[in-house]
């Protein structure tokens, strides 16, 4: 188990450290483990169930990025000028 619980160790600080940079982390599958220990098998499912939330909360990220971006993109280029310019997202 001291195997595997240090593969899903290093795997759930991997997938901590994804969250907390844009720099994608990665990955390396573990090598040689065997079979997983059934005192493992919860956790393992609880690993899985987090990356896969996070790869949704990524997705959905990446799309109100993208809106974003388009919102931007359509607002025609002027000459710079003496202030800043803003347009509302919400309205």
């Amino acid at each position: 188990a001291g195997a595997w619980a240090d593969a899903l160790e290093r795997m759930e600080a991997e997938l901590h450290r994804a969250l907390a940079q844009a720099e994608p982390v990665p990955w390396r599958p573990p090598i040689a483990l065997g079979p997983i220990p059934p005192e493992l098998h919860d956790r393992a499912a609880r690993l899985l169930e987090a990356q896969l939330h996070t790869i949704r909360y990524l997705e959905d990220v990446r799309q109100t990025t993208a809106k974003h971006l388009a919102a931007v993109k359509s607002v025609p280029r002027t000459e710079p000028g003496p202030r800043p310019v803003y347009f509302d997202l919400l309205g």
